[in-house]
């Protein structure tokens, strides 16, 4: 377990940011499993002890980086590094796929290997396609509330405090919580210790939905500098949401993530060094992916010029934005709670959503402002070939129209090295099979975007890698008439009686907002129009990357859900879309047609199944081995008649 130090420590120097890499485990993974010719895997993780330096041009947008600096004018900190890779090099494809941490998890295994999330065990890698593929994938801590730990699971950071000349540095933030229970007393852990507990400043709050006149409540109490104790007023529901403005300390540079992750890949790429993990697995292409929270922090970093690294040189030549909608993150500010994401119910008004919101330079209807996602890696030759791929529930709680849309009901192109792909009538998050409603009216989304991520990386790597052109962006526009207003008439959503399906009555909107002010200040004047896919006459988009579970269906899948009864019933529902099995005979009340009407055997219904795999996989959305799934589970299918 040996510390390694890099030679060059002067402040020119590129690798001044690697002060060494701290080798602390090596073993076989998934129990020593073979991938074909990509042969076995390993593990190898590290703590990776790095400084920055405050006055340097690429580190100058980090906020509070020079309130951290330490007595030599460095800020000093530490981050997990996990590497996963073919244990014989010469075997490897040479390709590094970074996946940024989702709140410390490991999540590209589930989206893409359909794993567990683990890399240790047998049986945790899934169908293994990243393995089989010979890929190289890697875990950078970059969100700094995610504890440093030994095993690097979860895979965190050790950040240094923000201080005011040594002295505590001091603000205003805000705490939200939701219980969903209706306990008469519960408690609220805070983000960040108050600078004095117990002071008659702080201010709670209750709502029930959002754009309820917040309630102030004096039923509360300090529990400690990090927890308060809330008795609840017995007239709000499960679904309420709490909010407390207290005088917070001890803030950190949140924005040395995207610091990390710059200059930890740039090192694993180098290759520099015995104890680097790729010494002798040199990348010729590496990619960045993000999922949900991990998604919008990848947008931030490119946002940010952080794709620029130390050398002036891409750091990733290729990324994937994974189901982020048009949101950046909640991460280089003070005070900043990275894991925090907007949606139509609660932390609605999340720092972090604000113009721009799509990848070309553009000018903001409502504030005039010019600028876009790809606009510093534009002036620096830094950009990467990008994909952003979203579900339907981008559209209702991450205000994805905004991709392509300028928010006054005008289409707008995407950059030459953008494309945008909708995996059609998807839920937010990976589906793996039914469960409960629970909070929600309706059973969630159990379709599946685990194919179509998988064709698309292959199609991002042979971009990145060769220059070969992917498929062109699958995302609904206004030109093609498949974006609308969000009401069930204009979507064309059909009037499905038997259970009934209410159509959302609402979407989670984004005003012009002040977020200086705490709690922020939304200006109800300006706000961005926001629009959705439209359906066909089973309710399911139009658009996008149609998998066979959409375009050949036994159930209605929608991106959106609604809360239930107790719960603020009637707000959007989480992130887990909505499912309605189709008839198994006509009933009366329902438009779709039944799944009798539609495949009059088993037989028929794999044909189906096929002609739409085949058609996907010649359109380079589909891989020939989900071609051969989806053909065997259809053939097997119970809901069909054989």
């Amino acid at each position: 377990m040996a510390l390694v130090s890099c030679a060059h420590l002067d402040r020119s120097a590129p690798s001044a940011y690697l002060e060494g890499f701290e080798l602390t485990q090596r073993t076989l993974a998934f129990d020593g499993k073979y991938f074909g010719d990509a042969g076995q895997y390993e593990v190898v993780a590290g703590v990776a002890s790095l400084r920055a330096d405050p006055r340097a041009a690429a580190n100058s947008g980090i906020v509070d980086i020079d309130q951290a600096a330490a007595r030599d004018g460095w800020v000093h900190y530490k981050t997990n590094v996990v590497v996963l890779r073919p244990r014989d090099p010469t075997r490897a494809s040479r390709v590094l796929i970074v996946d940024l941490p989702n709140r410390g998890n490991k999540l590209f295994q589930y989206m893409v290997n359909e794993g567990n999330g683990r890399i240790l065990e047998d049986g945790a890698d899934g169908i293994g396609h990243t393995m089989r593929s010979g890929h190289t994938l890697a875990w950078i801590g970059w969100q700094g509330d995610i504890p440093l730990s030994k095993d690097a699971a979860p895979v965190g950071m050790a950040l240094p405090l923000a201080t005011d000349r040594g002295k505590p540095l001091t603000g205003w933030t805000l705490q939200e919580a939701e219980f969903g229970d209706v306990k008469p007393v519960s408690a609220m852990r805070l983000a960040y210790p108050a600078a004095a507990p117990g002071a008659r400043d702080a201010r709670l709050t209750v709502h029930e939905r959002t754009g309820d006149a917040p309630m102030e409540l004096t039923t509360w109490r300090w529990l400690s500098d990090r927890e308060i104790e809330i008795t609840r007023p017995p007239r709000f529901d499960a679904g309420a949401v709490y909010e407390l403005r207290y005088l917070a300390r001890d803030p950190k540079p949140m924005g040395l993530g995207f610091a990390a992750l710059r200059d930890v890949t740039s090192w694993l790429k180098s290759g520099a060094g015995a104890n680097n993990p790729l010494h002798d697995l040199k990348p010729s292409v590496t990619l960045a992916v993000g999922i949900s929270q991990s998604g919008r922090a990848l947008r931030d970093f490119i946002w940010q010029g952080f794709n620029a690294g130390l050398d002036g040189r891409r750091v990733f030549d290729g990324a994937m934005p994974l189901i982020a909608g048009a949101k950046k993150s909640f991460t280089n500010f003070r005070f900043a709670q990275p894991g925090r994401n907007s949606t139509q119910h609660n932390e609605h008004l999340t720092p972090g959503d604000q113009f721009p919101f799509t990848y070309a330079v553009t000018r903001d209807p409502l504030t005039g402002g010019v600028d876009g996602i790809f606009g510093r890696c534009q002036a620096s030759a830094t950009c990467p070939k990008l994909m952003h791929v979203d579900s339907s529930t981008e559209f209702w709680q991450g205000r994805a129209a905004l991709i392509v849309t300028d928010g006054a009901g005008r289409d707008l192109p995407l950059p030459a090295d953008a494309r945008a792909y909708l995996i059609s009538s998807t839920q937010h998050v990976y589906a793996s099979g039914a469960v409960t409603p629970g909070t929600c009216r309706y059973l969630p989304n159990t379709a599946t975007q685990a194919p179509a991520v998988r064709a698309l990386l292959e199609d991002l790597v042979a971009w990145a890698r060769d220059g070969r052109s992917p498929p062109p962006s699958q995302y609904p526009t206004l030109g093609e008439v498949k974006l609308a207003e969000p009401s069930a008439q204009a979507v064309g959503f059909p009037d499905i009686r038997p259970v009934p399906v209410d159509y959302p009555k609402v979407i989670n909107e984004l005003a012009v907002t002040n977020y200086h002010a705490v709690p922020p200040a939304p200006v109800p004047s300006q706000r961005y129009q926001l629009l959705v896919p439209m359906a066909d006459e089973d309710g399911h988009d139009l658009a996008g990357i149609r998998l066979p579970d959409i375009a050949v269906p036994l159930a209605t899948h929608a991106g959106w859900n609604l809360r239930r009864e107790v719960f603020a019933e009637g707000e959007l529902c989480g992130l887990t879309g909505m499912m309605l099995p189709l008839p198994a005979v006509n009933t009366p009340g329902d438009p779709r047609r039944s799944i009798a009407q539609r495949y009059p055997s088993r037989l028929e219904y794999a044909k189906a199944v096929a002609l739409v795999a085949r058609d996907l996989r010649d359109r380079g959305l589909l891989l020939q081995e989900d071609v051969d799934r989806y053909i065997e589970r259809a053939k097997s299918e119970p809901k069909v008649a054989p």
